[in-house]
């Protein structure tokens, strides 16, 4: 398993491709909403998990802070925080630990970019029946759920430390 940070077009087109396959033709939402004016966001980190093929297994990305466009739908979190969204697994990548190399790093990233001291905290929107998922990995839900495209969900938060 290996984790890129996209660095072309032809990867962010490939990232793309596994957020329409989850999210749109897995789950109903819809085309128009699923790719926003963040994925083109410099500020904006893609990731790509590829398995020992190449083949792209899954992605996510990193919402810089003040990411207004973003914090403007969902009040409980704080702009302040870099966000990470958008993680998807193909059905492939499900249960290779795909998931938890792109959150890693992720999370790197968000240390990395936006960290103060060795430390960051770092937000999310999950959807509820993800919830175990991010909880195992350090996440704690706080606030309201609410519907987003009709699927619940939950803000979380975890405080990402250097080691």
């Amino acid at each position: 398993m290996r984790v890129d940070v996209v660095r072309s077009a032809a990867q962010l087109e490939e990232a793309m491709r596994v957020r329409m396959a989850v999210f749109v033709a897995e789950q109903g939402v819809s085309p128009d909403m699923e790719r926003d004016a963040q994925d083109d966001d410099p500020r904006t980190v893609h990731v790509i998990a590829r398995g020992a093929d190449g083949a792209v297994l899954g992605t996510g990305r990193l919402l810089a802070p003040h990411t207004d466009a973003f914090h403007a739908d969902h009040g409980a979190m704080d702009p302040a925080n870099p966000h990470i969204g958008r993680l998807a697994v193909l059905a492939a990548g499900r249960g290779t630990g795909a998931g938890r190399a792109l959150m890693e790093a992720l999370e790197a990233e968000a240390l990395a970019l936006h960290g103060l001291d060795g430390r960051v905290r770092v937000e999310l929107s999950a959807q509820d029946q993800a919830m175990p998922f991010y909880a195992r990995l350090g996440y704690v839900a706080h606030g309201e759920g609410y519907l987003d495209e009709g699927i619940p969900h939950h803000d979380a938060y975890k405080d990402v430390e250097a080691s």
